[in-house]
């Protein structure tokens, strides 16, 4: 070994290398971001786009529609999403992974651009956005106190929010529950029809007042000049002066039919904490920024305001996501650590030797600090991934520096000499030791190449452990051996202290247990076929108990906080929800464990963001605590509540039925018997469909031949009526810096009733015999119709949709689905129209196929290295055989441990694929050795698998206390995490205990028939030639 040569003839120089690597890596652990998860680019674009006062039909057909249309057509698109709701349309584009976010909604701009003046004009100009996992906010803070919603939204523009924009990675900071000043011009229509004016003309009118126009330049001279038409108004009470029209010679004046007051707009949500009125900042970091960092400045600068706040008032942090990060990176550095101190702790047993222990551990720190180096090369973050991928990876980052520092006391116990056996020990076990990792990286290679988003998550897991074991084994060459040959000694003779003589006992009893292993082998190749068939018997079994495993994406983790969305009843006010929002805090308040309630109530819909005391000072899990709060909620008259859990990167129910079609009449009759289906399924919970028809709908039709005798467009009536019950914007108040709405409508108790419609009246074509326009009544070309109508409308690729979702209790995804679509293919569904899973059911499908991909690229990567190493085709799959034998026990231990097979569980599989295979190299390797030296095949399978239990057994149990405090899950997030460990773990016990015995059994036979086949080809050839 070149590498092993050079460190033990230049000590120094191997000592300054890897000290290099570690500096390299501290300095870049100390500029590595910190983050939950990957910093990840998702090709999805939401475009968002309110018509306030307009019906969800309304805007279905006016805007959704064409923004769809207009999208349709850009490069790239995968999926169109949209949601029509009243007052706002949103649409969300997916893209192909291939598609830049940044290019896509460049082009969706540029898109709906183009058809700006197809939409109404008085919509809001369309918010383009990118979804981002750094646009979820990372702090939310809530302002209560003694004064009105309108004073402390003064306070959050002008202070809070102003101070918390100069700390360096925050990046937006979105307002909620505020009210803001307005100026109402209250019209009255009797004054309207006495003085025969219109509300389109007064609307008009005001739009031509209150002005700030630019004038263009003036140039003098070398000077120039800016110019500009001031016409704002002073004061509010000013708009009482401003001119409308002329009528009979006379100047009439807004005052003149109008009352202007200062006023607080009327709230479009209300937001409380814990039953108490706020305004709520919600804190967005910049992409790319440190999260905790962020958090941590954000914190000290709202204790800092907490001091400037004027008396009563108080300012609460009611969520901080970087507490979670730091707890579930801290949990996993936890891990970390003592996984690696158990995996010394097992090696010092085994060798009995403090020099050869501390020699073999120093691979561990070694190896994970130089990892950082490569980790900030690449772009990574200190995330969960890349901290889950350096624990699971703990253990085998000592394990090659094992193997190395076993082989080299084996032959410094030959007699020979430190330098020898350093030398000599490395090369002879170099290209098994070589031949290990190289599996453990072929298998991560297609982990870090999956597809998909998932494939994105699992690639710095992958990428990590890869270049995390290439260090250990660029270690276990250089450092190892140098420090072998300069620093170990061989204990001989017997030890008297206590810690020496339990050592030499257990050594003792585990060299009698390595003796009748070898006559259990030499039995075993006595009895070749009946211990291939046992093997193959016992994996048949494992492979028969997998149904009994339940299936699901990613588990839902206690991390002491959930989300609440609460369906109301069709049409009740902000006011209406805003009370039910209160009875519902007030019925969460009584649960011991509740220590905050956050919630926002607008029309038809409740969000509550509900947190825990901490899960070491609660007596209940998760799981029973929101058993009662769906018995405490759901009892409120009016409520339809859902729980919302974090998964990965989103809050959403495991469960989404979707039904695709055009009409909504007949989605909705089979969105019914799906429902049905559904809330009789075996663990479903919280059942709620999309679709909620029952809104009040207040229909004006225009008689259209009456209106156009008349000469009243279409237009507006519409206008007319918008502008009086909702209100209109058509100026803005200017106060110092700031600029209010000034909105038009009618006095409130002008638009009590519909019989308020006969007191307004519209232009038409016809003049009198005095020449004056001739006014129409609106009710003359007017009919009110009462109807009910869907409160939102939802299209998925342009079609629409009726959505049911499902939270799961007592039962897994994969259990749910076998039951639940079993029954939903019973509905005979009409031409046009279908029905099938999304969300967590459709990724985890797609997921689970991208690992099996995954997985037969592993097993086929594993089979090239093996067979470059043994320069055979047919020795590797002696090898391979231990990949079923760990598939057994994996099922086991998921079993046993009751986990899921998910996504984390299949990861650990794959990882199990590299593995198993280090002990079953190490054996036949060695077996080969002993052939080349001139023993018989099966002499050099038992002396081998003999010689090779003790750093055999050391690897392994290294491995499986490095993962061990992973598999016990008791931090933050470990409920997801815990299952890959129990994979691996229970791969690794049945597979370490088979690979002895079936991997030297099944080598012997294939030994056989290659001599057998090689025989009878060297027959053949002699008798063509004779």
């Amino acid at each position: 070994m070149i590498l092993t040569s050079v460190s033990l003839k230049r000590p120094v120089f191997a000592t300054v290398t890897i000290l290099a690597l570690i500096t390299l890596g501290l300095v870049s652990y100390l500029s590595l971001n910190i983050d939950e998860w990957p910093d990840l680019e998702f090709p999805f674009v939401t475009v968002k786009v309110e018509y306030k006062g307009a019906s969800p039909e309304q805007v279905d057909s006016k805007i959704t529609q064409k923004v769809e249309e207009a999208i349709s057509s850009v490069s790239g698109v995968k999926h169109i999403t949209s949601s029509a709701r009243e007052g706002v349309s949103i649409t969300t584009i997916e893209f192909t992974l291939e598609t830049l976010a940044a290019t896509a909604a460049q082009d969706v701009r540029d898109k709906l651009g183009r058809i700006r003046g197809d939409l109404p004009q008085d919509a809001d100009e369309p918010v383009i956005m990118r979804f981002d996992p750094a646009e979820s906010p990372i702090v939310s803070v809530a302002v209560t106190g003694n004064m009105s919603i309108r004073e402390m939204t003064n306070l959050v523009d002008d202070v809070i929010k102003r101070r918390l924009e100069t700390i360096n990675g925050v990046g937006s900071i979105e307002v909620t529950g505020k009210l803001e000043r307005q100026i109402h011009i209250d019209l009255e229509k009797d004054k309207l029809a006495a003085y025969g004016l219109t509300i389109p003309e007064i609307v008009e009118s005001l739009k031509a007042e209150n002005l700030e126009v630019p004038g263009g330049k003036l140039t003098k001279g070398e000077r120039e000049i800016s110019m500009r038409t001031m016409g704002n108004l002073p004061t509010p009470a000013e708009f009482l002066n401003a001119p409308l029209a002329r009528r009979e010679g006379i100047q009439l004046y807004v005052g003149h039919v109008a009352t202007v007051k200062d006023v607080t707009e009327e709230p479009v949500e209300i937001t409380k904490v814990n039953g108490k009125p706020a305004v709520g900042l919600d804190v967005m970091k910049q992409s790319g920024t440190n999260t905790v960092k962020v958090a941590n400045d954000i914190t000290k600068a709202v204790g800092a305001l907490r001091k400037d706040m004027p008396p009563g008032v108080e300012l609460t942090i009611v969520r901080d996501t970087s507490v979670t990060v730091k707890e579930s990176v801290g949990d996993v550095l936890f891990n970390l650590v003592l996984g690696g101190a158990l995996a010394v702790v097992i090696v010092f047993v085994f060798l009995g030797n403090w020099r050869s222990t501390v020699i073999s551990a120093i691979a561990i720190p070694a190896s994970i600090i130089a990892t950082f180096f490569t980790m900030k090369l690449l772009g990574f973050s200190i995330n969960t991934m890349s901290l889950l991928a350096l624990s699971l990876a703990v253990g085998l980052l000592i394990d090659d520096a094992i193997v190395v520092i076993e082989n080299i006391v084996r032959h410094m116990e030959m007699g020979k000499s430190k330098y020898q056996a350093a030398l000599e020990g490395t090369s002879e076990i170099g290209l098994a030791v070589t031949a290990t990792t190289l599996t453990l990286v072929a298998v991560f290679v297609p982990v870090g190449m999956m597809t998909g988003i998932v494939g994105q998550f699992f690639k710095q897991f992958g990428i990590t452990v890869a270049f995390a074991v290439l260090v250990s084994l660029f270690i276990a060459f250089t450092l190892t051996p140098m420090l072998a040959a300069n620093y170990l000694e061989v204990a001989h003779g017997q030890q008297q202290n206590l810690l020496g003589r339990a050592l030499m006992w257990w050594n003792t009893r585990f060299d009698r247990v390595t003796g009748s292993y070898g006559g259990f082998l030499k039995m075993a190749l006595g009895h070749r076929w009946k211990v291939v068939a046992a093997a193959v018997a016992l994996f048949i079994g494992s492979l028969a108990i997998t149904p009994l495993l339940g299936s699901s994406f990613v588990g839902r983790t206690d991390n002491g906080e959930f989300m609440i969305k609460a369906d109301v009843e069709p049409g009740t006010s902000v006011a209406g929800s805003g009370t039910l929002a209160d009875r519902m805090a007030a019925e969460l308040k009584t649960l011991p464990e509740v220590v905050l309630v956050y919630s926002s109530a607008d029309v038809d819909t409740i969000d509550m963001f509900v947190k825990l005391t901490d899960k070491r000072d609660r007596k209940r899990g998760m799981s029973a605590i929101l058993t009662d709060v769906r018995a405490k909620l759901n009892a409120i008259p009016g409520v339809k509540v859902s729980i919302l859990q974090k998964a990965g990167l989103k809050e959403e129910k495991p469960v989404a039925l979707v039904i695709r079609g055009e009409s909504l009449d007949v989605l909705d009759g089979i969105a019914e018997e799906a429902q049905k289906i559904m809330e009789n399924t075996k663990g479903a919970v919280d059942v709620v469909s999309t679709y909620k028809p029952g809104k009040p709908d207040l229909q004006i039709d225009v008689k259209r031949d009456r209106a156009a005798d008349l000469g009243v467009s279409t237009g507006n009536i519409a206008d007319t009526l918008r502008t009086m019950f909702n209100g209109l914007t058509v100026s803005q108040y200017k106060d110092g810096d700031d600029r209010y709405d000034v909105q038009v409508r009618l006095k409130e108790d002008n638009r009590a009733t519909l019989d308020d419609l006969s007191g307004i009246f519209l232009s038409s074509k016809y003049k009198d015999k005095n020449d004056k326009t001739v006014m129409v009544p609106l009710s003359q070309v007017t009919e009110t119709v009462y109807a009910t109508s869907p409160s939102q409308i939802n299209r998925y690729d342009r079609q629409r949709e009726i959505r049911l979702t499902a939270n799961l209790e007592g039962t897994s995804l994969g259990e749910f689905n076998k039951a639940f679509f079993a029954e939903i293919k019973k509905i005979e569904l009409p031409p046009g129209y279908t029905a099938g899973a999304v969300g967590e059911s459709e990724r985890m499908g797609e997921t689970f196929t991208s690992m099996v991909m995954a997985l037969f690229l592993a097993v086929a990567f594993i089979f090239f290295v093996l067979a470059a190493q043994f320069e055979s085709y047919m020795d590797p799959f002696a090898i391979m055989l231990s990949l079923p034998l760990a598939i057994i026990g994996a099922i086991l231990g998921l079993l046993v441990m009751r986990s899921d097979l998910s996504i984390m569980s299949m990861i650990g599989i794959v990882m199990l694929m590299g593995l198993v295979t280090k002990n079953a190299i190490l054996l036949i390797d060695f077996a080969k050795q002993r052939q080349g030296e001139g023993a018989d095949r099966d002499t050099a399978l038992v002396d081998a698998a003999v010689i090779r239990m003790r750093p055999i057994m050391m690897t392994t149990a290294a491995m499986i206390f490095g993962m061990l405090p992973l598999a016990v899950g008791i931090g933050p997030g470990a409920e997801a995490r815990a299952p890959m460990a129990h994979a691996i773990i229970g791969g690794l016990v049945t597979s370490t205990i088979l690979t002895l015995v079936v991997v030297p059994v099944v080598y012997s036979l294939i030994d056989d028939f290659k001599k057998q086949q090689f025989g009878l080809k060297i027959k053949s050839k002699k008798a063509q030639t004779l």
